[in-house]
C-alpha cells in the first residue's frame, strides 16, 4: 500500500508515567522528518543514532533515534522511533511539538497494527495473536499467542482454502460438461476430497475449547455450607489472607475473588457466602449472589466438611441449586473423614486446607479438570469464538455440498463451496471485514 495521502501518526509506545526510557513511535510518509522538528538529523535506514533534542534553543533531552524505511518496518511504512527518558515533562514536550506540526497527528487505538495489517505485514489471526500476547498473564497464554502470530491457525486455513479452490475447479468441470457422461471416478474423487476436508475441520473443532480456555481464562466458584472452609481454601490458593476466616458462621457476606495460574490458564476464584437455611437479610442476599455466581462459573467447586456426617445432605442441597459442572472437595481431612465418604462416587477429593501439599494437589486437580488432557498445545489452533464459528460454518457448508447431486445440481454444490471459502476467508481477513477490523483494533492501546 502506498504511503501517498497518508498522514503520519505518532504515539507513546510505552506505558505512561515516570520510567527510565520511553519510546515514541512515528509512522507514515513524513516520519523521517520528525527528528528535524527537534534540531536533530534522522539516521540512515536501519541505523540508530544518539542526538540532543532541542526546542526553542533549549535542550529537551538526549535520545536514541531509530529509522526504518518502508516497507521494512512493522507497519510497512517509514517508521521513526524516539527512545527518550521517561519523565512526564520530556514526553509532554515531544508529543506537543509533534502534534502541532503539519502532517502529524496522534494515532488512534491500534492504528499502528492496523496499518501493518493493511500493508500485508500480518494477517488477521496474527493481529489477534499480537493482541493476546500483549494481554498474556501466563506462560501458556504467551506460547499460544506466539503460535498464532507464527501461523498456527493461518497455515491450515490457507491450505484448506487452497483445497477448496481445487475442489471448486473440479466441480466446474461437472457444470461445464453436465450433458456428458463423465467417468464415475471424477465425482467419487471429488466427494472423497470434500469429505477429507470436512473431517479435518471437524477434528480441529473437536478440541474441547482448549484454546479459548487458555486465552479467556476460567471462573471457579467456591460454594458450600457455612464453616466448610471455603475462605481458608481461598486464602491457601491465593497465598495470602484474601478473605476473613472465622469460626463464626456467615462471616463471608459478599463475593471475594482472586486470580490464579492453573497450569497456564488464568483462573478467577470466587469465594461465596455459605449456604444455610436460617440467615438474616444481608446474609440471604449473599447466598443469592453465591447461587448466581455459580450459574456463570466454568466449574463449581463444592466445599464440604468431610468430618460432618451430614455432608451428603449438604451436597444434595447444593446440587439442586445449580446445574453447572461440579467437583466436590471434602475438607478437614485432618479431623478425620466421616464414614459417609465410603462408597460415594463422582469427582471428589479429600484434603485438609491447612496442608500445603493438599493445596498443591488441589491446584493440579483443577488444572487437569479444566484443560482437556488429550489436546497438546501444538494441536490447538482455535483461540477465539469467531474462529470456531467460521470453521463450523465452513464444515456445515461442505456437509450440505455433499448432500447435492453433483450431476443434476452442481450449481447448488458450488454455492456451498463458495460459502465455505468465504467463511474461512474471514479468519485470516482475506475478505472484506471492515466492521470486524474496527472491533479488533480498537482493543489495542494507542501506541500499538
Amino acid at each position: 500500500m502506498s504511503q501517498a495521502g497518508y498522514q503520519t501518526i505518532f504515539a507513546i509506545a510505552t506505558p505512561p508515567g515516570r520510567s527510565a526510557i520511553a519510546v515514541i513511535r512515528i509512522s507514515g510518509p513524513t516520519a523521517g522528518d520528525a527528528p528535524a522538528l527537534f534540531g536533530a538529523t534522522c539516521p540512515a535506514a536501519g541505523q540508530f543514532s544518539v542526538a540532543r533534542l532541542v526546542l526553542d534553543q533549549r535542550v529537551i533531552d538526549q535520545a536514541i533515534l531509530l529509522f526504518m524505511k518502508a516497507p521494512h518496518s512493522s507497519t510497512g511504512e517509514d517508521v521513526c522511533e524516539i527512545h527518550c527518558h521517561g519523565s512526564r515533562a520530556v514526553i509532554d514536550v515531544l508529543l506537543a511539538r509533534l502534534g502541532a506540526s503539519d502532517g502529524f497527528r496522534m494515532a488512534q487505538a491500534g492504528e499502528f497494527t492496523r496499518r501493518g495489517f493493511m500493508n500485508g505485514k500480518m494477517d488477521l489471526s496474527g493481529v489477534e495473536g499480537l493482541a493476546d500476547l500483549i494481554e498474556a498473564e501466563t506462560s501458556t497464554q504467551l506460547h499460544q499467542a506466539w503460535a498464532q502470530i507464527d501461523g498456527a491457525l493461518r497455515a491450515p486455513v490457507m491450505a484448506w482454502r487452497g483445497e477448496l479452490v481445487q475442489l471448486a475447479a473440479q466441480l466446474e468441470a461437472l457444470i461445464d460438461f453436465a450433458d456428458e457422461d463423465l467417468p464415475a471416478m471424477v465425482e467419487t474423487a471429488l466427494r472423497e476430497s470434500t469429505g477429507d476436508l470436512r473431517a479435518a475441520l471437524a477434528s480441529h473443532l473437536d478440541d474441547g475449547g482448549a484454546g479459548e480456555l487458555v486465552r479467556d481464562g476460567v471462573t471457579i466458584a467456591l460454594i458450600g455450607p457455612v464453616n466448610a472452609g471455603k475462605s481458608t481454601i481461598l486464602n491457601a490458593l491465593a497465598g495470602r489472607s484474601a478473605a476473613i476466616v472465622s469460626e463464626e458462621a456467615g462471616t463471608t457476606r459478599d463475593i471475594i475473588q482472586i486470580r490464579l495460574d492453573l497450569g497456564g490458564i488464568p483462573a478467577t476464584i470466587l469465594d461465596t457466602a455459605g449456604i444455610r437455611d436460617e440467615s438474616g437479610t444481608i446474609e440471604a442476599e449473599g447466598i443469592r449472589r453465591s447461587v448466581e455466581a455459580a450459574g456463570f462459573a466454568n466449574l463449581v467447586l463444592v466445599i464440604l466438611d468431610g468430618s460432618d456426617p451430614a455432608w451428603p445432605e449438604a451436597r444434595q442441597k447444593i446440587d439442586r441449586l445449580t446445574s453447572q459442572p461440579k467437583f466436590y472437595l471434602l475438607n478437614k481431612a485432618d479431623r478425620g473423614l466421616s464414614a459417609a465418604h465410603a462408597g460415594k462416587s463422582g469427582q471428589m477429593l479429600s484434603i485438609s486446607a491447612k496442608d500445603p501439599a493438599d493445596i498443591e494437589k488441589l491446584i493440579e486437580t483443577l488444572a487437569k479438570l479444566l484443560v482437556p488432557l488429550n489436546h497438546a498445545d501444538a494441536s490447538v489452533i482455535i483461540t477465539r469464538q469467531r474462529h470456531r464459528d467460521a470453521m463450523q460454518e465452513a464444515h456445515d457448508a461442505l456437509g450440505r455440498a455433499l448432500g447435492h447431486d453433483f450431476h443434476h445440481g452442481p450449481e447448488l454444490a458450488a454455492e456451498d463451496f463458495r460459502v465455505a471459502a468465504v467463511a474461512l476467508g474471514r479468519i485470516t481477513g482475506e475478505i472484506d471485514v471492515e466492521e470486524l477490523l474496527g472491533s479488533i483494533f480498537s482493543a489495542f492501546c494507542i501506541g500499538k
